[in-house]
């Protein structure tokens, strides 16, 4: 993953101009194959839900995990997104993300686009 690939909040997939960018998600359902809905953390710990986000057919995910996902934004102009790549962020037994270090890393990363 490059530095040309930012880390967005997900409240800013709607108004970015990059047409490929990275977000920290947790997977909460998948109805179908090729479809996820996921949830991202934004400002005062608020979970943004993302629905009807669209993954590779051969792809399935662990429900409630998190993963790090390489998004295309929807060509069509709404904020539809298409998962490229993602990674699985594995939490060893009994042990939580950090909501607000995974804020606290977005807000950084927009202020610094070199880090990634």
């Amino acid at each position: 993953m490059s530095h040309q690939t930012p880390r967005l909040d997900p409240a800013q997939i709607a108004s970015t101009n990059h047409s490929v960018f990275r977000l920290i998600a947790k997977v909460v359902a998948q109805p179908k194959q090729e479809e996820i809905t996921i949830q991202s953390p934004t400002t005062n710990r608020e979970m943004v839900t993302l629905g009807s986000v669209r993954v590779s057919q051969l792809t399935k995910f662990k429900v409630e995990q998190w993963y790090e996902f390489v998004c295309r934004a929807s060509d069509s102009g709404d904020a539809g997104v298409f998962v490229l790549d993602s990674v699985e962020l594995p939490l060893p037994s009994g042990e939580e993300l950090s909501v607000d270090g995974v804020v606290a890393l977005q807000q950084l990363c927009s202020k610094f686009p070199e880090m990634y």
